[in-house]
């Protein structure tokens, strides 16, 4: 099948510039003269579709037959014991394990097998390989491997949230959300700032002292307050690193921004600019390069506690972030972007 389609692809492309020729044949000028004619000695009968090329190498996806661990969790409607999850996946792993050597035979590289979420292997192999990768034992199907950009548009749509600002009008208005992760670039246009890269090296230039209040602060867009727990130098990987706090947040990560923004971002639009309007089940029909978060006119807070390696220790920041904001009575919302590594 995968050969029929490329051969398919490589016709079309061979009647293009038959199409075109036929094309330029009009009664009512001379088109040739738009052309610059060329000698057959600079002229070249070799021709092959990219698509057509047998030998090029394309990344798939072969799924196997049986269900992979998610799916047996689903059908049996409770949570899996660790054994039995491990039973499953050992089961899975083998039967792929047992048609791994065909496929480096076929001159396959294997980049991932895959038991939990879904039961398949991932590879890069030849193109003209396909065909004899359906044959194998067990396999269920061959996939093109999908290329994902990033988008960040879709997400609160998908969840229906407009439906919710449409009906209830809860758009995150007198809410309090307290992020704590790496900061915030509250210069960021989705926060209500500049948006440019000078107006972050501005910031980031002064980033021990207090931030610019049209920026960050009581009085700033969506930012309101917050605290800088840690500085960039500190990393809990080292006993003799120690925090030094100051009371400029800036984000020169981006973990945090991300995380606030998903929350609470502002949204910008197309051309760069913050966006002002109303938010209700028509504002995901503008055109958005960043989509606006889950309750976008909360106030913002950030408290940092990663250091620019990214890493953080309860002993150390910790003990100081049940303390009482600067800003406001109290947070409705706190986000802890941490997790324990085992």
């Amino acid at each position: 099948m995968y050969r029929r389609i490329l051969a398919i692809a490589g016709a079309l492309a061979l009647t293009i510039p038959a199409t075109a020729a036929m094309a330029a044949t009009s009664p009512d000028s001379d088109p040739a003269a738009r052309f610059t004619q060329t000698s057959p000695s600079t002229t070249t009968g070799d021709f092959t579709p990219v698509g057509a090329d047998p030998t090029r190498r394309v990344s798939v996806i072969v799924q196997m037959t049986g269900d992979p661990v998610a799916v047996v969790q689903a059908d049996k409607g409770r949570a899996l014991t660790k054994s039995e999850r491990s039973s499953i996946k050992s089961k899975l792993k083998k039967e792929q394990d047992a048609v791994t050597g065909s496929i480096r035979s076929k001159g396959g590289k294997i980049e991932a097998q895959m038991q939990s979420a879904y039961n398949g292997i991932q590879l890069t192999i030849s193109s003209n390989q396909i065909d004899a990768l359906e044959q194998l034992p067990g396999v269920e199907a061959v996939h093109a491997t999908p290329t994902h950009t990033i988008d960040n548009t879709v997400s609160v749509p998908f969840l229906g949230v407009p439906d919710v600002w449409q009906n209830t009008g809860y758009t995150g208005k007198n809410i309090k959300i307290a992020v704590i992760d790496t900061g915030i670039d509250y210069t960021h246009a989705d926060f209500g700032g500049p948006g440019t890269a000078a107006a972050y090296k501005e910031a980031h230039t002064t980033e021990t002292q207090p931030a610019n209040p049209a920026w960050f602060g009581p009085n700033a867009p969506r930012v309101k307050g917050g605290t800088d727990l840690v500085g960039d130098a500190y990393d809990a990987n080292d006993a003799n690193s120690v925090p030094k706090p100051d009371p400029n947040p800036l984000d020169c990560q981006g973990h945090g921004s991300h995380v606030a923004g998903t929350a609470a971002g502002s949204g910008v639009l197309a051309d760069g600019s913050t966006y002002t309007g109303a938010y209700d089940d028509a504002t995901e029909s503008n055109d958005f390069a960043v989509g606006p978060g889950v309750a976008p006119q909360a106030d913002i807070y950030s408290v940092r506690v990663f250091g620019l390696r990214r890493q953080h220790q309860r002993r150390r920041p910790g003990h100081r972030l049940g303390r009482r904001p600067r800003h406001g009575r109290h947070q409705h919302v706190a986000r802890l972007g941490l997790r324990s590594r085992r």
